[in-house]
C-alpha cells in the first residue's frame, strides 16, 4: 500500500510539471502568433503596424536609460508600433506587450513597469497585455491602470490606456 501511495505521489508531481511545461509552450506559441500576426491582432486600433526589435532602439535608449532599465525591456515579448487608427492626428504610439495564456498581476505589472521605462525613454509607449485568459485580480488591476488588454484577440480598455499615452 505505502509503494502505492509513493507512485501516486510521484505520478501527481509528474503531471504538474507536463502541465507547467503545457503552459510555457503555449505562452511562447501565443508569443509567436502575436508576433506573426501583429495586423490581425493590433490592425483594429492602429495604422502602419510594425512589430520593433528593441535592439533596433538600442542606441537611442543607452542614450536615455541605465543598463538596469535595459536589462528590464530586454525580455519584452513584443513591442509594436504604429498610428492610432480612429486619430489621425495623434502621434504614433508604441505598445509594449506582455504575452501569456493566461494573464495574471504579474503579466499587468511587467506591462506597466517595462512601459513606464519606455517612456522615460521618451516613447509613447501603453503597457498592453494579451492572451487567451486573464484573471479577475489582473482584469481589475489592467482596468484601474488604463493598461491596454488583448483577449483572445479582443480589445479592452483601449480608449483609457491611448489617452493615458496621449497625455504623458
Amino acid at each position: 500500500m505505502e509503494e502505492l501511495a509513493q507512485a501516486q505521489i510521484r505520478t501527481e508531481q509528474t503531471i504538474a510539471r507536463m502541465q507547467i511545461t503545457l503552459g510555457d509552450l503555449k505562452g511562447r506559441q501565443l508569443e509567436r502568433d502575436y508576433r506573426d500576426k501583429a495586423y490581425a491582432y493590433f490592425g483594429a486600433l492602429l495604422r502602419r503596424v510594425q512589430v520593433v526589435s528593441l535592439q533596433d532602439l538600442e542606441e537611442d535608449l543607452q542614450q536615455h536609460l541605465s543598463d538596469q532599465q535595459i536589462g528590464d525591456l530586454m525580455p519584452l515579448d513584443l513591442l509594436i508600433n504604429g498610428q492610432p487608427r480612429r486619430q489621425p492626428d495623434a502621434p504614433r504610439v508604441w505598445l509594449a506587450v506582455e504575452v501569456s495564456a493566461v494573464v495574471d498581476q504579474n503579466d499587468v505589472e511587467r506591462a506597466q513597469r517595462r512601459a513606464a521605462i519606455l517612456q522615460e525613454a521618451g516613447y509613447r509607449a501603453i503597457p498592453t497585455v494579451a492572451g487567451e485568459q486573464i484573471t479577475p485580480d489582473a482584469e481589475e488591476a489592467a482596468r484601474e491602470a488604463h493598461i491596454l488588454v488583448l483577449r483572445d484577440g479582443r480589445a479592452e480598455f483601449w480608449e483609457e490606456a491611448l489617452a493615458q499615452a496621449l497625455t504623458n
